[in-house]
């Protein structure tokens, strides 16, 4: 007997122990057991989980799946691009230092079977919350409104407190602000105490673990009218004829009334001896009524107040008239008079109050007058019954001719920046000025000398302010830019030899920066004199191209210690006695201490045409923000000291640069070096380099230009002369001229270009990449130099009307060569014409 089972459609679930069973009669046969291994593509039964973490902040991710077979292996992906070369045996963890732009994440499991891919899962960046929006009131009442809002993008950090910013709208156009925080979520909120019928300015910020939200735009609620505060006054109360009474009184202030004022109530009542009180009340829209007389022998109170919608004010004081029978009383007054009605007496002792405080005033003053001189001269000559004349000389205060001690608690800085400076604190001693090198708007640079500890000295340039023109908060941002300096240790970055303190005009305490001397000043003005100055000189593009690698390496340090410079220009960089350059004038830098980016505040001065586009529209700095200062900074060393955007307004900038439009390449530009400035303008900040990058690209060229050499010696000549210029060479005087070029110095290139055949290998891969190689190059451009060939940007960075030569390599161990084209192992040839 043959019996067969068949599994449809295998599981791993199927895996297992399977034998068979025979009956016969009433006889069992049990078959020797088998076992069932189902093999397939790797099963995941962990994968990475979507994070929300801080910026720079480090965090893992597991990947675990299993087979069979096994062993299973891991790879692991980052924006589809894979992170690591050699395979994780699973369970794996990837430990990742810490990330400064949002990014996808995915792993790979590998078995003998395939792969299996796992969910990409996005980690995103910690940012600043959104402002709330939807920002209402639900209910108003007099004294209190009820607010509600719907909160923003949480920026991938849950809420946990709400600012409430509320001010009163006055009619003299002053403002008063209050602030109430509340905990959210639920996000609503009930501000109290308000006053009844005023109108507020009301906006709500929220705040996660990152900071806060810009505010919710502005809304004006009004609250609910109230019943008013204060009651009328002047009561008076007449007869007025037989049958009836007048009651009188003044109306207050409308501001005291919380709302419309409706009309009063007056309320009577009329006692009669043995007779229980009568009370009566009367309305009225006017400050007069007339009651008719309820009883004769008898004692009338009369009570008024004001009222609104929002109720009954307070009743005034009690006014009583007695009401005989024979009806002889013919008024009764209140014991509340208007204000301006005042008591002669208290005026009387009002006038007496003041003359005496106005005698005190004089006597202090004339103490004062008299103290002063006594601290002058002190007692002086004293009378004696002998006949010489005794001094008796008690001074009481000493003064000597040694110069006012100013310290930094004088200048009213922060306690903060004085413990900064306090380290670098020079005594004006050890100073000596000399002339001063340059003065501007709001200060100057004096040359000095500095006497070292070592009885040795150095010159110096001395950096002071005009303090008749400037506030305390000047003067702390003035000491702030030698506070950021101090921390500052680099050949390419300017540093801080010390502060110092002088006393100054009114004896108002003048700080001044001691900084290094630079023999060649700014480097905006050594290149402008270069190129128009009395003497023009010749700068190779080899000095050029070394100061801005001089300057990439010192944004390289700053960026490195989290400072944004925010002025990065050629006039704010220096030039040292050995030409290097360093960058200077910190007076916009900004240390980052979260994040990545700075939102500047107040409106200050800025350079209008070294700003990156994204920050003239949302005023926000980032590192990449100085990257785009750096290629302006690069077009004006490549110019020699032109200003940037010529022809174009300051207020026309940011419109132009929106337009798409940027800097022209300049006329002796090379492509490659213009190439290079232009990646640092673009729009979107993520896509420009960093200055680690942008160093290395520069070394690299300076690599593959010539050394320089004297411009008399070289000699041009133009291979590719047009036709209509062939009738020259017919020329005797020329074909006769024997010409002998120094190829050190000329590089003949072809009129035109020759079509050659390379080998390339072609691998099939993933959609989103294609990988080549190239095998040869054509015998003509073989005999170069491979590394004078080397292209200085990879295809990323390159402008798509850039040409790529074919005879670019690339050179072993660049650190692009992983964005490049490239090959794998391929079984297949084609063969290409380039």
């Amino acid at each position: 007997m043959v019996s067969s089972y068949s599994i449809t459609g295998v599981l791993r679930s199927d895996n297992g122990t399977y034998n068979c069973k025979l009956k016969i009669m009433d006889d069992e046969i049990v078959s020797d057991p088998i076992y069932i291994q189902v093999e397939g593509l790797p099963h995941f039964i962990r994968q990475p989980e979507r994070l929300n973490v801080s910026r720079n902040t480090p965090f893992n991710l597991t990947c675990e799946a299993v087979g069979p077979p096994e062993p299973v292996e891991i790879y692991w992906f980052r924006n589809s691009r894979k992170i690591n070369d050699i395979p994780e045996v699973s369970p794996a963890v990837l430990s990742v230092l810490g990330l400064n732009e949002p990014a996808i994440y995915s792993c790979e499991a590998h078995n003998k079977k395939g792969l299996t891919a796992s969910n990409n899962v996005n980690i995103n960046i910690k940012d600043l919350p959104s402002p709330p929006i939807e920002v209402k009131a639900s209910k108003q009442l007099a004294n209190s409104i009820s607010l509600s809002w719907v909160p923003g993008f949480d920026g991938y950090s849950p809420l946990n407190l709400c600012n409430i910013q509320v001010t009163e709208l006055i009619q003299s156009n002053s403002t008063s602000s209050r602030m109430y925080n509340t905990s959210v979520p639920p996000y609503t909120h009930v501000i109290n105490p308000l006053k009844p019928f005023t109108e507020y300015n009301i906006s709500v910020s929220c705040r996660n673990e990152v900071g806060w939200s810009l505010e919710s735009p502005w809304i004006v609620v009004k609250t609910a009218e109230g019943a008013p505060s204060v009651a009328p006054e002047n009561i008076s109360i007449v007869l007025n004829g037989s049958n009836s009474l007048k009651v009188n009184w003044s109306q207050p202030l409308l501001s005291a009334m919380n709302g419309v004022l409706l009309g009063f109530s007056i309320k009577h009542t009329w006692k009669v001896y043995g007779s229980p009180d009568k009370i009566y009340t009367e309305i009225t829209n006017s400050t007069s009524a007339v009651i008719p007389i309820k009883a004769t022998n008898a004692t009338c109170t009369v009570y008024v107040a004001c009222y609104t919608v929002g109720g009954v004010g307070p009743y005034s004081e009690a006014v009583q008239l007695v009401i005989p029978g024979d009806g002889t009383v013919a008024s009764a007054t209140s014991s509340t008079p208007a204000t301006g009605n005042g008591n002669p007496y208290l005026i009387l002792l009002g006038f007496i109050c003041s003359l005496m405080i106005l005698l005190l005033i004089i006597y202090g003053a004339v103490m004062l007058i008299r103290r002063k001189k006594e601290t002058e001269f002190g007692h002086a000559f004293v009378s004696s019954d002998d006949s010489d004349i005794v001094v008796n000389y008690k001074a009481k205060r000493s003064y000597n001719r040694k110069a006012i001690e100013v310290t930094l608690s004088t200048l009213g800085i922060s306690q903060d920046l004085q413990q900064k400076l306090e380290d670098v604190m020079v005594e004006r001693s050890l100073l000596t000025l000399g002339k001063v090198l340059g003065e501007g708007e709001f200060g100057s640079v004096m040359e000095g000398e500095l006497q070292n500890p070592d009885e040795t000295s150095q010159k110096v340039a001395v950096k002071t302010m005009k303090l008749d023109n400037f506030s305390h908060r000047e003067i702390e941002e003035f000491l702030s830019e030698a506070a950021c300096m101090k921390d500052f240790n680099h050949h390419n970055v300017i540093s801080l030899l010390g502060v110092c303190l002088e006393v100054g005009p009114r004896r108002i305490p003048k700080p001044m920066v001691i900084l290094p001397f630079m023999k060649y000043g700014d480097l905006h003005s050594f290149l402008l004199s270069s190129r128009i100055g009395s003497g023009p000189q010749h700068v190779p593009l080899q000095t050029l191209v070394k100061f801005m690698i001089d300057i990439a390496t010192g944004m390289e340090y700053l960026s490195n210690k989290n400072f944004l410079h925010r002025d990065l220009a050629a006039r704010n960089c220096m030039l040292r006695d050995d030409m290097t350059v360093c960058v200077a004038d910190f007076g916009l830098s900004k240390k980052i201490y979260s994040g990545d980016y700075y939102r500047q505040g107040r409106i200050a001065k800025m350079p209008v045409k070294w700003i990156a586009v994204e920050s003239l529209a949302d005023r926000i700095y980032t590192v990449k923000s100085d990257v785009w200062a750096f290629g302006i900074t690069m077009w004006e060393i490549a110019t020699r000291g032109m200003t940037p955007y010529p022809g174009v307004q300051n207020h026309e900038i940011y419109d132009y640069l929106l337009q798409g439009h940027r800097l022209k390449q300049p006329a002796d530009c090379l492509d490659e070096l213009f190439e290079l400035m232009y990646i640092c303008w673009r729009p979107d900040p993520a896509n420009r380099p960093t200055f680690t990058e942008l160093k290395q690209y520069l070394q690299k060229f300076l690599q593959g230009i010539p050394p320089a050499v004297d411009k008399e010696d070289v000699i041009y000549i133009n291979t590719s002369l047009p036709e209509d210029s062939e009738l020259l060479t017919q020329d005797p005087e020329i074909s006769d001229m024997q010409i002998n070029v120094d190829s050190q110095y000329v590089h003949i290139t072809p009129s035109r270009s020759e079509t050659t055949t390379v080998i390339v290998d072609i691998h099939g891969s993933d959609m989103d990449e294609q990988r080549y190689i190239l095998e040869g190059v054509s015998e003509e451009r073989c005999g170069e130099p491979e590394q004078a060939r080397a292209p200085l940007l990879h295809d990323s960075l390159l402008r798509s009307r850039a040409p790529w030569c074919e005879s670019d390599t690339l050179l072993d161990g660049n650190s692009l060569t992983e964005e490049l084209l490239y090959a794998d192992d391929s079984a297949e040839d084609s063969e290409i014409a380039l």
